[in-house]
């Protein structure tokens, strides 16, 4: 029995030290307090940076550096470098899907040296980009994304700008237009889309406005017109001193001609627009041209810049070469009358008296029409043309403007 009793407490006395250690190392609060202390400790080390002896010292030219602080430098900058790497590598670190095309961040380093077909995705991690790429830019094929996940353009890239063919889409995903680019824009032969769907311009652009030939569409998709555009607005002094078979190539919508004994005006609603027809004397088959051209719009294009006031077309076209009264015309009788019917207060000096007798629907006659009404003309010479600005003489802006060749503004007058 005491030898027993010897044994128990002899293990007793070994084991129950390594059983209390042991408890002691598994609990978690004394591992992470001799972890605190070690890493206390290790910086403690480190940053004691205080030499003591002459071999503490790292000779550099006339300098001595500690050596000290020269491990705690470089442990630093390592420590700082594995951080960046952890925290960029979906930058550093190309992917790779199932169809083994590369994807990149945007701000990928090595994006800046990749070639060929990859991916490139956006700051929030949507795709951006599908397509070829070189030199550190898009170059050649690809497509491009919104972060909704539309296409927004697809077609060819030159450093990274819309480039010769592409298609160009809203962000609805609606195809919006189609055709040649340069440099991020409408430049060459193309077709300009309505987000409906609908077709509204078919020609030339140039600087993403419709500049040169190009056929105009209304919201049906049938062609309405087809002739001269300039910074991106129709070319109205294009109709000027065309026959009446010319006018019928070039505007096909809906119009209806308006006769009186000595004047013919034909309505062109679906581009705003009347011209003043007179018969060609001198023509064999006495064929009715355009005299002028009258413009239902309170502003003018001139370059690339649209114009309101007097003030500013002066800057534009000059000196007025008349400023002053004139006895209404039957086409600026008409407009003035729509724009008193638009209108809740009087436009002018009010609605005119036009008798109309309707025939057909597409042609009216004229009984008679005030010839005493007094509009107040600002006229202006350029490029071999008139153009007649028709206000109120206090107006510091035109209601509306209409053009006509120089050699008719006498009979106009």
């Amino acid at each position: 029995m005491n030898l027993r009793n010897i044994l128990i407490n002899v293990l007793r006395t070994k084991i129950l030290p390594i059983f209390t250690r042991m408890q002691l190392l598994l609990n978690p609060r004394f591992m992470a307090g001799r972890i605190t202390e070690f890493v206390r400790g290790f910086i403690q080390k480190v940053l004691d940076i205080r030499p003591r002896h002459k071999d503490d010292y790292y000779p550099i030219g006339r300098w001595l550096v500690s050596k000290r602080l020269a491990y705690a430098v470089v442990i630093v900058a390592a420590v700082l470098c594995i951080v960046y790497i952890v925290s960029q590598k979906n930058a550093l670190f190309p992917s790779l899907n199932d169809d083994h095309i590369k994807t990149y961040n945007y701000n990928s380093i090595l994006l800046k040296y990749a070639k060929g077909k990859v991916r490139i995705r956006g700051k929030s991690g949507w795709l951006a980009y599908e397509g070829e790429v070189s030199d550190a830019a898009c170059n050649g094929k690809g497509t491009l994304f919104n972060p909704e996940g539309t296409v927004i353009y697809e077609g060819n890239f030159e450093s990274s700008m819309y480039e010769e063919d592409g298609t160009q889409y809203y962000d609805s995903g609606a195809l919006h237009y189609e055709g040649k680019f340069h440099e991020n824009e409408y430049s060459g032969e193309g077709k300009l889309f309505r987000e409906t769907g609908s077709l509204e311009y078919e020609g030339d652009f140039f600087h993403n406005a419709k500049e040169g030939s190009g056929i105009l569409y209304n919201l049906s998709g049938e062609e309405i017109y087809n002739g001269q555009f300039t910074q991106d607005e129709i070319n109205y002094s294009y109709m000027v001193g065309k026959s009446a078979a010319e006018m019928a190539a070039i505007y096909s919508g809906e119009r209806t001609l308006y006769e009186a004994e000595t004047e013919r005006v034909r309505v062109m609603d679906e581009i705003g627009v009347m011209t003043e027809e007179i018969q060609d004397e001198s023509s064999v088959d006495d064929m009715a041209t355009v005299s002028a051209v009258y413009v239902m719009d309170n502003t003018i294009r001139i370059g690339n810049q649209d114009y309101n006031s007097f003030d500013g077309l002066e800057q534009a076209l000059g000196e007025a070469t008349y400023v002053g009264d004139s006895y209404a015309t039957l086409p600026e009788l008409m407009i003035i009358n729509r724009l008193n019917e638009a209108s809740s207060v009087s436009v002018m000096n009010g609605v005119a008296e036009v008798v109309e007798n309707e025939v057909y629907t597409e042609y009216t006659e004229v009984a008679s029409y005030d010839t005493d009404y007094v509009v107040y003309l600002h006229s202006y010479e350029r490029d071999g043309l008139v153009y007649n600005f028709v206000s109120m003489p206090e107006d510091e802006n035109f209601s509306f403007y209409y053009i006509l060749q120089r050699n008719a503004s006498d009979d106009a007058a």
